[in-house]
């Protein structure tokens, strides 16, 4: 096990500290560095889209008149409807609710979501990372970003932009601004994205171009389709940032066999603000499947579509609201970047599941981002357009789900009072993963987690490095030091110890791979 802190010295400069900007608690809450059974939506980090999102409409007061001044849209729901909910009248995001989700105030600005294959580092994603490069030669980095709305634990690969970052010209129109290119810029902490295993990789480099969402047919696409066997692995979200529990076996229970997941450039509404409803399949999308040698639509959920290998039932959509016995201009959901088909059947035809396609003609609606029209358009205002038709391949990941897993554990060591016995509390873990809690007797300076050393420690002495290399030679088994978690949240003690002043970590080292660790802590016995 010595090897093991040899080989996190090497991890020194992208394991993170606490690097999200933090001027709020419940933004905190929000950017903390829970990753579970994410999806990887491509062999190699990249960009996937960079759209510019819309304008103005981030940071209004929560009125229509305020709205509509600021260029948003106000559904008008029928007469005797009582009391629905804002996000069901309007997309324009309200002013006291931007310096939680963005870590910055603003109003009257700009979003544009920047969507990665792989999901992100939050503690890692700062508004520093990103330069916008816009239509008029110019450059800026955004005011504030954030994971929502896509942050629930099995999601967070999108960056949502908040700034100052263009108008509702269009190309040719005097004095139109719009990004045409974003990149990720080295800002001396840099982001990093979550890859196979865990793994921390940089993101700087990576670059992308934008487009104008107020063109024709700009407006939200596909850019991933993966087919994996039903799972509710890491569903939630942060304590302050709930989720509707809204996966495909709440709303369908056993019928949920498999999941076809989309990813989308922007959130989709069928005009901007009215949320999609889970029985809505048939409005928007179809199925390509391979039916013995030639391609057979699937268009109808409740249907068992027969091919050589075997049926599928389109069940119903998933990853949205709450399941209704109807649905009307109230119903509210996620309005994240994830689409849930749900389906039903035998393996061998879901493997024959080629692509998911959104005609976007005739009897089908087409789908628009937050910056939509709404049902009732403000005159002479210019809103977002829809998006075009668009087929996406589906990557079929029944035998391997292509997803990651990426948790930061804590630690706290408490006495209640002097001569008290000491207890060791280590939270955000994940069961059956194997962890270190080690000691560090060497104090650094600078603080926790300022030294030279591996995660932060300052290994000065050898006698503490003799310390530090016998509890990493500690069996399993050797609690507090050395354990296989058996639930999030784990207690160890008490113990009677004398008087002492050290340094503490967490360190996940599953597979004898160096996983997170968490912040360095400091600690007094009396």
């Amino acid at each position: 096990m010595k090897h093991l802190l040899a080989e996190s010295a090497l991890l020194l400069s992208i394991v993170p500290g606490s690097a999200a900007v933090a001027q709020v608690p419940q933004y905190e809450d929000l950017m903390q560095d829970v990753i579970i059974a994410a999806d990887l939506w491509s062999a190699q980090p990249e960009i996937l889209s960079a759209a510019f999102g819309f304008e103005g409409i981030i940071g209004v007061a929560p009125f229509e008149f305020a709205v509509r001044a600021a260029g948003g849209t106000w559904i008008q729901m029928p007469p005797g409807t009582s009391q629905p909910p804002l996000r069901s009248l309007t997309s324009a995001a309200p002013v006291l609710a931007i310096p939680p989700i963005f870590g910055t105030s603003a109003t009257q600005t700009d979003a544009m979501p920047i969507v990665f294959s792989w999901p992100v580092l939050p503690s890692t994603v700062q508004p520093s990372d990103f330069l916008v490069h816009l239509s008029d030669g110019t450059s800026v980095s955004p005011a504030g970003v954030s994971i929502a709305p896509c942050q629930e634990f099995n999601e967070r690969n999108v960056a949502v932009l908040v700034g100052e970052l263009g108008n509702r010209l269009v190309s040719g129109e005097a004095g139109a601004i719009y990004p045409v290119q974003v990149d990720i810029v080295d800002d001396g902490s840099p982001l990093m994205l979550i890859g196979p295993g865990g793994a921390l990789h940089s993101a700087v480099g990576l670059s992308k171009a934008s487009s104008n969402p107020y063109e024709l047919d700009n407006g939200p696409t596909l850019v991933g389709a993966k087919l994996t066997p039903m799972s509710v692995e890491g569903e939630g979200a942060p304590a302050q940032f709930p989720a509707p529990v809204n996966d495909g076996v709440a709303l369908y229970g056993a019928d949920a066999q498999f999941r076809l997941r989309v990813l989308t450039t922007g959130g989709f509404s069928p005009n901007g603000v009215t949320g999609v409803t889970p029985d809505q399949f048939s409005s928007f999308f179809r199925l390509l499947v391979n039916d013995g040698g030639t391609t057979t639509i699937l268009t109808q959920t409740g249907v068992d579509y027969v091919i050589p290998e075997g049926t599928i039932r389109i069940v119903g959509l998933a990853d949205l609201g709450l399941l209704q016995s109807s649905y009307d201009l109230t119903y509210t959901e996620d309005y994240d970047n994830y689409i849930d088909i749900i389906l039903k059947g035998d393996e061998a035809a879901m493997r024959e599941i080629l692509a998911v396609e959104i005609p976007a003609a005739a009897a089908y609606q087409r789908f628009y981002n937050p910056g939509g029209p709404g049902n009732d358009p403000t005159p002479g205002v210019r809103y977002t357009q829809p998006g075009p038709a668009d087929i996406e391949p589906v990557l079929i990941a029944i035998d391997d789900p292509f997803t990651t897993t990426y948790v930061r554990p804590s630690i706290l060591v408490d006495q209640s009072g002097p001569g008290a016995p000491v207890t060791v509390t280590n939270e955000n873990l994940l069961p059956g993963r194997e962890y270190y809690n080690l000691l560090s007797f060497d104090l650094c300076p600078g603080g926790p987690g300022t030294g030279p050393g591996p995660f932060g420690l300052c290994i000065v002495t050898t006698a503490n490095l003799t310390v530090l290399t016998d509890q990493l030679a500690l069996p399993v088994g050797a609690d507090p030091f050395h354990f296989v978690a058996t639930s999030a949240t784990q207690v160890f003690g008490p113990y009677s110890l004398g008087p002492l002043v050290a340094e503490a970590i967490c360190i996940d080292v599953t597979g004898g791979v160096l996983g997170p660790a968490s912040p360095v802590v400091l600690f007094q016995v009396q």
